[in-house]
């Protein structure tokens, strides 16, 4: 077996295994199924389409040529319409089609791929690829730059752009040198070799970035679902104290001060002996709602637990949280509440940390003890926390 053949067909064994892991990926592990099916096509189509390569003098030669080059192209474009599936890019159907039809036009007017039109359909075929892989590298560029920064985007981009430009590599070489680069991969010579053992690399790297993409994407969502609320979407205990932490430092280091909202539905409990558990989701989801409406973008809402919920106010005075939080207790109250027998109300405590000694945990507790006299004097009230008692500190 010659030194090409050799390597095409460890890129078929290869092809192979990263279909299987693709399989066990979608179909196992439960990721997205959809770009998985894709890519487990693509690592199939280049693994039958470089078999039948090897198959040369054994099958016919329309097999071999031109069939065996039309699944390679369908390998590389099923694997950008993964990309696209993945990362909701717009679908480029009508271009696929179109590319299909030239590669087809391409590899058929070959005839017999001797002489002249070999040359002709090695170049046309390595083009149209070389297209399909550069396109696909800058949308995933732009789509995870958007997503995920730039630099997951320059590491998933770069393997696709690699093999892209392998491509035009090829079609250059083979306008200059034709003998030598314009010939079938599976025809054994340096400038193949070459080829076929930089895509053996990079068809590695290529796959690996696609798993990191996939990873990628569920590491952000579970860090996304660690840090909301799973019925409202509102930000959780967990993630809102860091945020607190922030605006505590910021204070020290001579910002403005800020300020706590604490909600607590009024008589919740009756929603949910009323009207079921169902109906009592729905309304926290609409209180929700109420609560990022009323706060500016700058301001932060988080479900606490039960029916409590927090506004955490940056740059915010007594006077404005005041303002603030008689609009939540306001907007809920004008809110149309159907199918409940009681509008729900709110009651609101405000704290207001102006101080730069005072921990974040002291003014929640002033905001829950806000939020404690709210309640105890009638509740659809909003009111405003004791200030802070300054502890004195020997000289």
């Amino acid at each position: 077996m010659k030194n090409t053949e050799l390597v095409l067909l460890m890129i078929c064994l290869q092809q192979g295994i990263f279909a299987f892991g693709w399989w066990v990926a979608g179909w196992v592990l439960g990721l997205p199924r959809r770009p998985a099916a894709h890519w487990l096509f693509a690592t199939i189509a280049t693994g039958v389409g470089l078999a039948a390569l090897l198959m040369r003098g054994h099958w016919p030669d329309w097999l071999t040529r031109q069939a065996a080059n039309l699944v390679l192209m369908l390998a590389f474009i099923a694997m950008r319409r993964g990309v696209q599936v993945f990362l909701k890019l717009r679908s480029t159907d009508r271009e696929f089609a179109l590319v299909l039809l030239l590669d087809v036009a391409v590899l058929w007017s070959a005839g017999s791929w001797a002489g002249a039109g070999g040359t002709v359909a090695v170049i046309g075929s390595s083009a149209l690829i070389a297209w399909v892989l550069l396109r696909t590298a800058f949308e995933a560029h732009a789509g995870l730059r958007r997503r995920a920064g730039l630099g997951p985007a320059r590491a998933v981009a770069a393997p696709i752009a690699m093999l892209g430009l392998l491509y035009v590599v090829r079609v250059v070489s083979g306008l200059l040198k034709p003998a030598q680069a314009a010939r079938p991969l599976d025809e054994s010579n340096p400038f193949n070799t070459a080829v076929v053992l930089a895509f053996l690399f990079v068809g590695l790297l290529l796959n690996l970035v696609l798993a990191y993409m996939v990873i990628q994407r569920l590491v952000s969502r579970l860090h996304h679902l660690s840090h909301r609320d799973t019925l409202t979407g509102l930000l959780n205990r967990r993630a809102l104290y860091p945020l607190l932490l922030r605006e505590a430092h910021r204070l020290r280091r001579g910002g403005e001060g800020y300020a706590l909202l604490m909600i607590d539905i009024d008589h919740f409990k009756r929603v949910n002996d009323n009207h079921g558990h169902a109906a009592g989701d729905a309304a926290l989801v609409s209180i929700a709602q109420i609560l990022r409406g009323v706060g500016r973008e700058l301001d932060q809402v988080a479900r606490l637990g039960g029916e409590e919920f927090c506004l955490l106010l940056p740059g915010t005075d007594r006077d404005g949280a005041l303002h603030l939080g008689q609009r939540v207790r306001d907007a809920v109250a004008q809110a149309a509440w159907h199918g409940l027998q009681h509008p729900l109300t709110v009651s609101v405590g405000v704290a207001a940390a102006l101080d730069a000694d005072e921990a974040p945990d002291s003014v929640m507790a002033r905001a829950d003890a806000a939020l404690y006299r709210a309640k105890a004097e009638g509740r659809d009230r909003v009111v405003m926390a004791q200030p802070r008692v300054a502890v004195l500190r020997p000289a």
